[in-house]
């Protein structure tokens, strides 16, 4: 019996809408713009492709030629000294630290003849062992952005260094009150520094602040033991994992480094996977790959967290917090989830994402009772992360509204956009006699301050980080500055009187260190020490906790709830002006460009709204104005989520207006609202639903009961009668498969869907930015995509067949509970590739070593070959998207095209581009194993996707080497291909997905279900 569950990748698709089905009819989804082309007497807009290719006949080609010759000259100046370390066409790489967040990640800088060009992960790091995030991977573009501040600027007009340090000095002499007010600081020099400067100016208070604050962990562990840090979370030591609302494969304190936990102990040939439970008021990354997920109320966050503290606490014979009645999930939830948390004690571990310190203390305390601290919460090598102290700046901005700071330094932070009253911030700074922002853009901050003093970007800057008690990293320039910038740590000293460039004073606070032992550190980018034991004891009063979670859940039942979140590109939108990231599709929704109401179905049908329609949200701090609605499966009825990080109205022009501003309505953990449908309508760019898979499901899936009784649960060949001594039948001739045959093998087990391979191959292949309306038009050229699908949990499977037509209404469906699958796809490399067969000019052909080769050149963009395509992974270049003013991204300008990769060419007008695997790495592994006089050896070669990804989901190498792990996993019983029936001989194996999860997902192979539910064998290949 085959896998009977179906999946569907969106709405659109999943109700048949009329509008999505029209638009799949055709050949092209983007269509070809004719009314750029013909005109009324060349017979008007209606002719199709066939006249348009007729009307033109072969003179394209002869203007194509012509185009040859007007090519610009473009002279190349050699160097007049050559650099010592610097050798044209090789690249030189640096250890650094990334300050995308204050994850304060390892990374190795990838630079060319002086340029930075790429970030990878330091793969000799402990603790992120070699992985980046796509915010890490973008953060490169920062560098190169042409809104940065070029120099210091006072009262609006630009100035000096010299008469800059002069007025400020005056300034901080004469002030009574000074505030510094930073993001988290974890680097133990700029404290220092911080410290340097307090003691030459006594009034000083630092103050940590973050947009998106996590500081009630700190606080919470402050009361509960003692120790203001958050907890270094072990989920690689997890059995059993709960999380409410903590989106730690996502953007939760340290998401690279917990993905590289969670993922070790999700392999499905251990046996014993961990289980994840996920509690949450909106589906996110974290949720959508848990094996259970309990969709809730923000307000009622509280009170199951006291429920679940009370069941547990009955295990372990400890008393009950008050007398509040248990609040339960649906099937006992909350009974069956202490129940495996108690199985699991002390090699369990939950975790809370909510900034309140009530529901802090709580899970403090859970983990106490379950003997997971020492073990899966560690208080010795704590994090050192999101520090921020909300009571300080409240007291600060009270400050500032009575009129009562006389001097304010604001480094790398942004309060007047990201404050719940930003509003009235930015009138009381405005009033400060001297106000200075040290951040590398003109932001709504820096706007409103006296003094812009340009902080420099990090890839040009020194610093060392502790992001982890007893892990030092350290940050060096790989390039100069590029502009007239300032490190804000030098300009701390300047102030305070210190004419020591920060690279001394950095140095000088690691004395004892030798020469040697110092330039090693830096050499690798961090170092390890030991830190002392630490013991704690739980010692909090929790009874103050209960009447308020209570409350709050018994109070808002009925009523309409704001959850905020953060997306993982833009995330708390320091970096909403990073074209990369604003195009970087949200896993969940598929959207880029823009936020919106996320919406569950039964919601949208009580406010009458629908996918594009337009509403108003009310609360008591504010209001969002014509936000976007899109009904998400996976929703909490009775929930509005709205991502943070958008509407920003300063700081560059990728990031200008795009999106609502949700901050003014962050006024606690549970936001009460009202909502109200708005006139118009909005189309939001989003990326999955531009093909339709027609009903075939590509994803196969078993549960870890399934799997252990068959290790081919869920991936039976339903194709034999196609095959003969196990291959296709097939009418082309077989390849020579000497020598080197490069493949890819895609574990789904571990593949969280956070698109950092997107960025990563953005970066590294130099695919342009098309932005939001050629998104809408389906022209986006990433080479590299993260399909989401949806499942229904298996309930007599949902009663969804085609007689119904999948219809909602027809089912009864709970749109809450749904399951999510991602599958990233990318070429295939195809042995009988359909591409090739199709193409006029031989543009696309096969190598020798099973790549399916561009020739960019040849291509005259009849578009042929995406049309045959049946993985729809090839793109078009509609424009020429470099020196284009229609794309005013970073092509758009000499200082963001520094960004390119010398070693791709950089597509132009009419060509066809998709995936090579990076064959440009290929050549360079190659030629690395000839020099060395060595054949080349797996592990040599890595793909930007594979190199970047942070769950170890992508493996790449020659499977011809039989010691070669692509090959290893192309022999796994869980490999499988994509449209297998097709017989196009992908070199792409992916492996099926293994849940834990108490349902069977994979369905019984032929041969072992029962008389009635066997079928044709005709029958078999049809629903193949």
């Amino acid at each position: 019996m085959e896998n009977k569950n179906q999946y569907w990748r969106g709405l659109e698709e999943l109700n048949k809408d009329p509008k999505f089905m029209e638009a799949k009819k055709h050949e092209f989804a983007e269509g070809i713009p004719l009314e750029e082309v013909f005109t009324e007497e060349d017979g008007g807009l209606n002719a199709n492709r066939r006249d348009f290719l007729k009307y033109f006949g072969f003179s394209i080609s002869a203007v194509a030629l012509a185009a040859c010759n007007k090519t610009p000259v473009k002279n190349v100046i050699p160097y007049i000294v050559k650099p010592e370390n610097i050798t044209p066409g090789n690249a030189n790489w640096y250890a650094s630290t990334c300050n995308a967040c204050s994850a304060n990640c390892s990374i190795l800088v990838k630079t060319r003849e002086g340029r930075p060009i790429k970030i990878e992960g330091n793969s000799e790091s402990p603790v992120f062992k070699g992985a980046t995030c796509g915010s890490g991977q973008a953060s490169l573009l920062g560098l190169y952005d042409n809104e940065r501040l070029r120099m210091p600027m006072a009262n609006g007009s630009n100035s000096t260094w010299e008469a800059t340090d002069k007025a400020i000095a005056e300034g901080l002499t004469a002030a009574n009150t000074i505030r510094l007010v930073t993001g988290t600081v974890n680097s133990p020099s700029t404290l220092k520094a911080i410290a340097e400067f307090t003691s030459k100016y006594p009034k000083t208070q630092h103050i940590q602040y973050e947009n998106n604050s996590l500081g009630s962990i700190a606080e919470a562990s402050k009361i509960a033991y003692g120790k203001k840090v958050v907890p270094g979370y072990r989920f690689d030591l997890a059995k059993v994992i709960v999380s409410f609302g903590a989106d730690f494969l996502g953007t939760w304190i340290s998401p690279v480094e917990f993905t590289k936990q969670w993922v070790s102990m999700r392999k499905a040939e251990n046996k014993n996977m961990s289980r994840h439970i996920q509690l949450e008021s909106t589906l996110t990354l974290t949720g959508s790959n848990a094996d259970v997920r309990y969709p809730i109320k923000p307000s009622a966050e509280g009170a199951y967290l006291v429920s679940l503290y009370n069941k547990i606490a009955a295990l372990a014979g400890a008393p009950a917090l008050g007398t509040m009645p248990t609040v339960e999930l649906p099937l006992d939830g909350i009974s069956t989830t202490a129940n495996e948390l108690w199985a699991a004690k002390g090699s369990s571990l939950v975790v809370c994402g909510t900034n309140n310190v009530d529901y802090q203390l709580l899970v403090h305390a859970i983990n106490n009772l379950l003997g997971n601290n020492g073990t899966t919460v560690d208080f010795k090598n704590y994090s050192n992360q999101h520090y921020s102290d909300d009571a300080a700046f409240e007291a600060f901005a009270k400050e500032v509204e009575a009129g009562s700071v006389d001097a304010v330094i604001f480094y790398n932070v942004n309060p007047v956009y990201s404050y719940s009253n930003g509003a009235k911030l930015a009138e009381g700074i405005k009033k400060i006699k001297l106000s200075i922002a040290s951040n590398t853009n003109l932001d709504e901050t820096s706007s409103v301050c006296k003094y812009q003093t340009p902080d420099s970007h990090y890839l040009e800057s020194w610093n060392d980080n502790e992001p982890k008690a007893g892990y030092v990293t350290f940050t060096q320039p790989t390039i100069s500055t590029v502009f007239d910038t300032r490190q804000m740590q030098e300009s701390l000293l300047r102030w305070a009187g210190n004419s020591a460039s920060y690279y001394d004073y950095m140095k000088a606070n690691y004395g004892s260190m030798s020469k040697d032992s110092w330039n090693q550190a830096i050499h690798d980018g961090f170092m390890v020490s030991e830190v002392a034991a630490s013991t704690v004891t739980f010692n909090a009063n929790l009874s103050e906790t209960v009447a308020p979670a209570y409350n709050a859940y018994t109070n808002n039942k009925t009523k309409l709830e704001l959850k905020l979140y953060s997306k993982i590109g833009v995330r708390d939108g320091a970096h909403g002006h990073n074209p990369w990231l604003q195009e970087l599709p949200d896993p969940i929704s598929k959207v880029c460009w823009d936020n919106y109401a996320v919406i569950s179905n039964a919601t949208a049908k009580d406010l009458k709204v629908a996918d594009g329609d337009l509403i108003n949200i009310t609360a008591k701090s504010g209001k969002i104005e014509a936000l976007p609605v899109l009904v998400q499966p996976g929703q909490p009825n009775n929930v509005i989520a709205v991502a943070i990080g958008y509407g920003r109205t300063a700081g560059g022009k990728s990031g200008l207006n795009v999106g609502k501003n949700a901050y003014p309505l962050q006024t606690g953990s549970s936001i009460e609202i009202t909502a109200e449908k708005a006139a118009g309508e909005y189309e939001l760019a989003q990326t999955q639903t531009h093909h339709t898979i027609e009903g075939r499901a590509l994803i196969k899936e078993a549960s870890l009961n399934e799997y252990n009784k068959d290790a081919k649960a869920g991936n039976h060949d339903h194709h034999k009668a196609l095959k003969e001594n196990g291959n296709l039948l097939t009418l082309w001739a077989e390849r020579d498969s000497k020598g080197h045959r490069w493949a890819m093998a895609v574990d789904m087990n571990k593949c969280t869907g956070c698109g950092a391979c997107v960025v990563s191959c953005n970066a590294e292949n130099n695919v342009p930015v098309v932005g939001r309306q050629e998104v809408l038009n389906s022209r986006e050229m990433h080479w590299i995509r993260i399909d989401r699908y949806y499942r229904f949990h298996n309930k007599d499977n949902n009663n969804i067949t085609k007689e119904n037509e999948y219809k909602l209404e027809a089912t009864g469906v709970d749109f809450e509970n749904v399951s999510v699958t991602f599958q990233p796809m990318m070429c295939q490399q195809c042995g009988h590739a359909p591409c090739e067969s199709v193409c006029p000019v031989l543009a696309t052909v096969h190598s020798s070593e099973g790549l399916n080769h561009m020739a960019y050149n040849r291509c005259v963009g009849t578009r042929y070959c995406a049309n045959n395509c049946p993985y729809k992974v090839r793109r078009f270049n509609w424009f020429k998207y470099r020196d284009n003013s229609q794309f005013d991204f970073h092509f758009n300008n000499d200082l963001g095209r520094m960004v390119i990769n010398p070693d791709v060419t950089v597509r132009s007008r009419g060509v066809m581009e998709k995936c090579s695997f990076c064959v440009q790495r290929i050549q360079a592994g190659k030629l690395k194993a000839k020099l060395e006089n060595r054949t080349i050896v797996d592990g040599d070669v890595k793909t930007a996707c594979q190199q970047s990804c942070p769950a170890d989901a992508i493996i790449f190498g020659d499977i011809n080497d039989e010691k070669s792990e692509v090959r290893k996993h192309f022999q796994n019983d869980r490999s499988f291909f994509l449209l297998e029936e097709y017989n196009v001989q992908p070199s792409v194996a992916y492996m099926t997905k293994v849940r834990n999860v108490n349902e069977d997902l994979a369905g019984a192979p032929h041969g072992a279900a029962k008389h009635e539910d066997h079928k044709s064998e005709k029958e078999v290949e049809h629903h193949s």
